[in-house]
């Protein structure tokens, strides 16, 4: 099943540039913008890597977000594949590969794993092993790189490089390596931040005739 933690992957803009390089306080700016954050729009790019076989997938799409709980992920590439995300229930529409099926799945199982840019920023001194991974330009901007390995085992990934915008503090890339050794790039090509997304965004009805595939025991929210 097809999965994607765009997310939000952002941090609302702050208006001067980084003062220390110092991985820990380059992640502590990040996580003082992110609190400030209410919703976030834009388009990204996703790669896929598989190490084993070499192959290398892309995906291309726009994404909205009202925080704490609210995703929406529609791909145009490939077209028509979307992930919606309301409350405690995610649907999972994905045509490319599961044709004539939508999943409704609780969020936890299918959804919330959209939301690694809160991952990457809860308690990240006690999470995560910190290091400088380096400068780069991501698109026209230039960013300071920061690798974390968490300190104790978790299911969504082994690694993680976080791509942070020295002047807005916006999460520009990131990079996780999930524990199959799958490794999964999302770059923001554009986002952002507050602004306005209608509530019917994060709403979902299956196309005619597609088998819908309950898997939330009759719990979750409204869709």
């Amino acid at each position: 099943m097809q999965r994607f933690f765009l997310t939000a992957a952002a941090v609302v803009m702050l208006a001067s540039p980084l003062r220390a390089q110092d991985p820990a306080a380059v992640i502590d700016r990040a996580v003082v913008a992110y609190k400030s954050i209410r919703t976030m729009r834009g388009t990204f790019e996703q790669t896929l890597r598989n190490q084993l076989t070499g192959s290398m997938m892309t995906a291309r799409g726009d994404f909205e977000q009202q925080l704490p709980d609210r995703i929406a992920v529609l791909f145009t590439e490939p077209k028509g594949d979307r992930i919606i995300v309301n409350g405690a229930t995610a649907w999972l529409y994905l045509p490319s590969t599961n044709p004539g099926q939508a999943y409704k799945v609780p969020a936890a199982a299918g959804g919330g794993s959209l939301n690694l840019t809160e991952q990457f920023l809860t308690a990240p001194a006690a999470r995560f092993r910190m290091t400088s991974a380096g400068t780069a330009r991501i698109g026209d901007r230039p960013t300071h790189a920061v690798t974390l390995i968490p300190r104790t085992p978790i299911g969504e990934f082994s690694q993680a490089i976080v791509w942070i915008d020295d002047e807005t503090g916006l999460i520009r890339q990131f990079e996780i390596t999930e524990p199959s050794g799958l490794i999964r790039r999302i770059r923001l090509i554009d986002a952002r931040v507050n602004a306005s997304i209608d509530p019917r965004s994060f709403s979902f009805t299956p196309p005619k005739g597609v088998q819908v595939i309950d898997q939330t025991g009759g719990r979750g929210g409204k869709d």
